[in-house]
């Protein structure tokens, strides 16, 4: 790559194409055009001014004022609390840092009362309807996320000394329902058939049913962990690394799908390993192509668990595969499925109790069928006349 005449501009040769790139505080932003067509010269210019205001505007920003909410975000996402965690919880904190930065970061630390930590829990509750006059829409995951980011960089102040207590611990969370809705039988079928749904985002349904794993793992798997009979997995969230028995349509899928150049086992459908984003968009709009209403990926794993629940697995045995590290959703999951069986069981009792009724012979002791219940009154009218 040599540097040509103007400033920040780089050049680079691909398969025998030349291509010209604007580079500057991390930037690589594409120029089209060549040298010395009008064409390039424009489109430097202006990526060239942007970059100037940008630097401009970068340093005459006010300074981040000692002891406040962004003084204290910039220090924790400095810190190995920050670096050391997984990029997906980093992507999922950063929904609440970010409006924490921007709209608080004025307010200080020592001075922050308990108060304000309800106020924007309930602030968050809600957002407006996307419809005039329709009620807000609720929101209780995003108020709950609030409070945990806020609680997490709190107790790390507290650590530190900028504080001597967390108003945000043991702030009651909100009440989300019944977390990610499992997926039925007949809306998988819907989807596996469906003709728009794709191979490589069929194979990503069917992987994600016979392992019970987030996203973001799944699109991590690597040839190398499968043996053949199960797939080897280490967590993103929870580090954890787990193995997993893979059943029957799992494996002859493995065994028959066509291999990339790629080093995982799911890809997009041009060969290339996917991005988390982008699996998840993808997902999304295919789930939406086929049909499908109040689905989504994560919900997969919440059927896988509660298959292995169905069949009788214990909570200890459920979170072996799914890699769950707190009993809370598991338990659920078993509960529900013990009652299934334990209502299943019931009413083939009183089938089975009404079909022995209803063949035993007349006596005293003999409770009636209440197809008899006719014939039995006519009877009994008779004699009476």
């Amino acid at each position: 790559m040599a540097r040509i005449e103007l400033p920040y501009v780089d050049k680079a040769t691909t398969k025998g194409k030349t291509y010209y790139y604007y580079r500057r505080e991390g930037q690589r932003l594409r120029i089209q055009g060549s040298p010395g067509e009008p064409q390039f010269l424009a489109n430097y210019t202006r990526l060239h001014n942007a970059a100037e205001k940008a630097e401009i505007k970068a340093k005459t920003r006010p300074g981040v004022l000692p002891g406040s909410l962004a003084a204290l975000i910039v220090a924790y996402k400095k810190s190995p609390e920050w670096t050391d965690t997984a990029q997906s919880t980093k992507v999922d904190y950063l929904k609440a840092l970010d409006p924490l930065a921007t709209l608080y970061g004025h307010l200080l630390v020592a001075d922050m009362p308990r108060k304000f930590v309800f106020w924007l829990r309930d602030h968050y509750a809600t957002k407006p309807a996307e419809k005039e006059g329709d009620p807000p829409t609720k929101t209780p995951r995003r108020a709950n996320r609030m409070i945990t980011v806020l609680s997490i960089l709190l107790s790390w102040a507290v650590n530190r000394e900028w504080r001597p207590d967390n108003p945000a611990l043991r702030v009651p969370k909100l009440k989300t329902g019944e977390g990610y809705r499992a997926w039925t039988d007949s809306e998988l079928e819907q989807m596996l058939t469906a003709p728009t749904t794709t191979e490589d985002i069929r194979a990503a349904v069917i992987l994600a049913l016979a392992t019970g794993q987030r996203g973001q793992d799944l699109i991590k798997m690597m040839w190398t962990d499968y043996d053949g009979e199960g797939i080897y997995i280490v967590q993103g969230k929870t580090k954890a690394r787990v193995w997993v028995p893979l059943h029957d349509r799992a494996r002859q899928m493995l065994n028959t799908m066509p291999r990339t150049l790629a080093s995982t086992i799911l890809t997009r459908a041009d060969g290339q390993p996917w991005k988390i984003d982008h699996f998840r968009h993808e997902m999304g709009d295919q789930i939406r192509e086929a049909g499908l209403v109040g689905l989504v990926t994560h919900g997969l794993r919440t059927t896988a668990a509660k298959w292995l629940a169905e069949a009788g697995c214990s909570e200890r045995e459920i979170m072996a595969i799914t890699g769950h590290t707190s009993s809370t959703m598991v338990s659920r999951y078993v509960r529900e499925a013990s009652q299934k069986t334990r209502a299943k069981s019931a009413a083939e009792k009183v089938a089975r109790y009404r079909e022995k009724e209803a063949s035993a012979k007349p006596g005293k002791n003999r409770v009636p069928n209440p197809r008899d219940l006719g014939s039995i009154l006519t009877e009994k009218n008779t004699e009476l006349s």
